[in-house]
This record gives C-alpha cells, sequence and structure tokens, in this order.
C-alpha cells in the first residue's frame, strides 16, 4: 500500500472573511501555524510529505497543489492529477483538527481488516455537513447517510479508483458506490476531535493546541523581572518585560512584545510581531499577527484579527452576570455559551476605554 497524504486547505473564507479576508478559514493563525498545519505537519513526519490542495499556494514544506473551483471533488481531482505510483490517498480536511494518533488508527484499521480503505468516525455531535456513517458486519461501511451515532470525521483512506470516481461523481456518491464493491473500514475515533466550522470555534481549539512544555527560543528577550509559569512558549525575538507574567499554557509569537506589568494567562495566543501593551491582561484569547493591545485592556475570551488596534484601557465582557449567582448565557448560530468575548475584525480599531458586551461581533 503505497500512500499519498492530501490535505484539503481550499474554500471560500465564510464567516471567517472578517479574520482571514479573501483567504480560506484554514489560513487562519493560531499558535504560529495555519489551522491547515496542524494536519499538513503529522502526515508529513510520518509519510515524509504532504500535498496541501489550496487556492492560494505558499512557500513552504510541503507540496503546494493549486485548486481551481469550488468543492471537496475539485480538490480531490487537482490532488490526484499530481500523484505519481501511490495506490492510495489518505485525505484530510484542513478546518478540522484531530491529535495525530487518529490518522495512525486510520491505516491500522484498513490493514487490520483487510480492507481496501478506511473512513475515520467520530461520535455524532451539534455539528453540520458531516454524513451519518452506516456500518454491517465486520465494522465495514454500509453507507454514508441515514440516522447514526457516528459522523464522517474528515478523514479517509482511499483507492486511487474511488478517489477518482469521488472527484467526478461526488464525494459521498463514490463512497457508497466502493461500500457496495469493496471493503472499505470504519476506524471509530474518540479522542480529540475539534471542527472549526465558525470563529466562535476557534476558543476551544485553543485548548486542544496549547503547549505542553516550556520552550524560550534563543533569541528571545525575558526580562529577570517577567514571571513564567509554564507550558509557555516564546518564540525568537520575542520580548516579555518588566514584572510582565505569562501564567501557561500560553504562546508569544515570534518578534511579538508582552508589556510591564501586563498579565497573559490561560491559552492566550499573542501571535507574530503583536503587542500587548502595559498592565493588560489577556485570557482565554487569540491576539492575530501585527494586533496591538493597548495599555491596561482586558481581553478575554475573545479574538483578536491580524492588524486590529484595542486602544487603552478597552474592555471585553465575557460574562453576563444576572444577580450574584446566576449567570445569563449568549447565544450564537443556535450555540449557548456562558463565557465569550468578542470578535473583533482584522484591521478594525476599538477605541479607548470601550466595553465590548459578551458575543460582540460573532454574528
Amino acid at each position: 500500500m503505497k500512500i499519498a497524504p492530501v490535505v484539503l486547505a481550499g474554500g471560500r473564507p465564510g464567516p471567517f472573511e472578517k479574520l482571514t479576508g479573501p483567504l480560506p478559514k484554514t489560513y487562519v493563525r493560531v499558535g504560529g501555524r495555519r489551522l491547515y498545519q496542524y494536519a499538513a505537519d503529522p502526515l508529513a513526519a510520518t509519510f515524509g510529505r504532504v500535498y496541501v490542495v489550496t487556492p492560494h499556494p505558499e512557500r513552504g514544506p510541503y507540496i503546494y497543489v493549486e485548486e481551481k473551483g469550488q468543492g471537496i471533488e475539485q480538490a480531490i481531482a487537482a490532488a490526484e492529477s499530481h500523484l505519481g505510483a501511490e495506490t492510495h490517498i489518505l485525505l484530510a480536511y484542513g478546518d478540522v483538527y484531530v491529535d495525530p494518533a487518529a490518522f495512525r488508527t486510520l491505516v491500522e484499521s484498513a490493514i487490520s481488516a483487510g480492507a481496501d480503505g478506511a473512513i475515520l468516525a467520530v461520535p455524532r455531535k451539534t455539528t453540520k455537513g458531516y454524513g451519518a456513517v452506516e456500518t454491517k458486519p465486520g465494522g465495514l461501511l454500509a453507507k454514508i447517510g441515514g440516522e447514526s451515532q457516528w459522523i464522517y470525521a474528515g478523514a479517509a483512506l482511499l483507492p486511487r479508483d474511488v478517489a477518482k470516481a469521488a472527484a467526478q461523481a461526488g464525494f459521498y456518491e463514490a463512497l457508497n458506490e466502493a461500500a457496495k464493491n469493496k471493503k472499505i473500514a470504519v476506524a471509530p475515533w474518540g479522542g480529540v476531535w475539534h471542527d472549526v466550522n465558525y470563529p466562535e470555534d476557534l476558543l476551544p481549539l485553543l485548548e486542544h493546541v496549547a503547549p505542553r512544555h516550556t520552550y524560550i527560543a534563543e533569541g528571545a528577550r525575558v526580562s529577570p523581572t517577567a514571571v513564567l509559569q509554564g507550558p509557555v512558549v516564546v518564540e525568537e525575538q520575542a520580548e516579555v518585560d518588566h514584572y510582565a507574567v505569562v501564567k501557561g499554557p500560553a504562546y508569544i509569537g515570534k518578534r511579538a512584545f508582552v508589556g510591564s506589568h501586563s498579565l497573559v494567562r490561560n491559552y492566550a495566543y499573542i501571535e507574530e510581531e503583536a503587542v500587548v501593551g502595559s498592565a493588560a491582561e489577556i485570557s482565554h484569547s487569540l491576539i492575530g499577527q501585527r494586533a496591538t493591545v493597548g495599555r491596561a485592556s482586558f481581553i478575554s475570551y475573545s479574538v483578536v484579527g491580524e492588524e486590529a488596534v484595542v486602544e487603552p484601557n478597552a474592555i471585553t465582557m465575557s460574562v453576563l452576570r444576572e444577580g450574584r449567582e446566576r449567570l445569563e448565557p449568549v447565544e450564537v448560530r443556535g450555540a449557548r455559551y456562558y463565557k465569550l468575548g468578542a470578535l473583533i475584525p482584522r484591521g478594525a480599531r476599538i477605541p479607548a476605554a470601550a466595553v465590548l458586551k459578551p458575543g460582540t461581533g460573532w454574528q
């Protein structure tokens, strides 16, 4: 079995346009990496190479394949045309974060079942756009569709002929046809799996990709009076000024600046060249590249887009409290959140002393 790993990183930005502009949502940066890289990097490490299908190829350690057109089928067709003697394609959605062990489970399930291929399945969640997976005896795929407690998880190991059929007839249609004529194993996965469908899905992602160990780059500048409590990553040429406290899990990107007496804590990500002013507090939030958070501002459960500016003394409220005990939830797209701050678009400017109520900007 010769496997070509392929990450689908294309598509339209949709509601992520506030953060990525014309680029696909898979291009949002979290922890110094684009979203699709969380699938591409472990696949490249395992197979020695990985194909990334996108309408916006970049320079990097991957084999970029330009996607022309929209949809999974067009992306598969673009990838398939670039392959050589590989017998199988391992497809991974670039907007789904999954523990890298899931890809190994996918391959092992196909081999142990003596199957022609396999698909990854996860317990049904409130996820739209993923088909229910029905199985038949032996843990093999019966069909995609119908009623089931399991859904397709955005990763599949497919023979080349099935991939070609998917590019022509439709992805689920090709899988259903293959289920009739081939043995396609269903690999159940109960580990970490997170679909980044809307911008608010970035907040749980911060927990999944958080640093597990402390790393301070040789070229980073950390004041001797600063306090770092791990796990914390401080990248090259980043600076943590006097008396700042960084309480992990937290990430400080390349050439980022954390001002004096500031507090960065609990799943806070300060991306490349971002600036956090003195006495500011960042908690469970993503501060995009080259963004600025002004002095004495408070950012909680929020996303600040690239090159956005939050002027001094601004506050994002993440909790609506009624009385001393009761929390009032915020509803976004039918989901209820008990902690949700603000989505500040790329390039936006929030005036000094502004107070942003919970849920601002997410719709």
